[in-house]
């Protein structure tokens, strides 16, 4: 007699869902052991939804349509607020860009005002010592100088050139030079450092430039310094 070979298949394991079950039955005969009386069929009735009536759905619809107006209505009032916003920030910058247009129009590499006063105090003191150029001393009685007379032309020369330079810069800098001599005194661009008779010219006429004067961009940068005139003189 042969015996009957079957395949080995690994038994499920049926242990946790027999503890389950096992739980689960507790569980039930302990809430029917807290059982005192039947429930009430009605407790646990759900109610069924009530059908809407057509009055009700137009109701509904009557309301949702009054809102709506009322919210198209706000957002007209509030998109009216902004037209008039806008119109007004565009009337305040027509104004700003016309007065802006009738401005000069400052470049950017334009000089501050404190580096330019500097600059015409430079050129001051350099017209100084031009004027010391001017006057070379004595020739000598005795020996040749007619080198170091060479010599002076040069650098006499070379310093005229550097100053033609400065001016150059002064005129890119937009500066202009006040001027004064032989003019009627002005307190607004000069000021009188001295005064003396002069029958030459009438009175308060400027007779010597002690210091210039200078405008930035047409207005007053340093005011001139000056002489004048004074006496019977009509």
């Amino acid at each position: 007699m042969h015996e009957k070979l079957t395949p080995d298949v690994d038994e499920p394991d049926d242990a946790p869902l027999e503890q389950w079950k096992h739980d689960l039955r507790a569980e039930f005969e302990h809430w029917l052991e807290s059982l005192d009386d039947i429930p009430d069929s009605d407790d646990l009735t759900i109610a069924e939804p009530e059908m809407p009536d057509l009055y009700s759905f137009y109701e509904q619809l009557a309301a949702a349509t009054a809102e709506s107006r009322k919210a198209n209505r706000r957002t007209a009032e509030a998109f009216s607020q902004w037209s008039d916003t806008l119109s007004g920030l565009d009337g305040e910058l027509r104004l700003v860009r016309e007065q802006l247009a009738r401005q000069p129009q400052a470049t950017d590499d334009a000089l501050p005002r404190a580096w330019c006063l500097a600059l015409v105090e430079i050129t001051d003191r350099m017209h100084r010592l031009s004027t010391a150029f001017s006057n070379p001393p004595r020739r000598a009685w005795l020996g040749n100088d007619s080198v170091w007379r060479a010599t002076w032309e040069n650098q006499r020369q070379g310093f005229a050139i550097l100053i033609s330079h400065v001016e150059t810069l002064l005129t890119r800098a937009e500066l202009t030079r006040i001027l004064v001599m032989h003019q009627p005194f002005n307190p607004a661009q000069m000021s009188a450092l001295a005064a003396e008779p002069n029958v030459a010219w009438p009175n308060n006429t400027v007779i010597e430039e002690i210091a210039p004067g200078y405008l930035l961009r047409g207005e007053l940068l340093r005011v001139a310094q000056v002489k004048i005139s004074t006496g019977n003189n009509p």
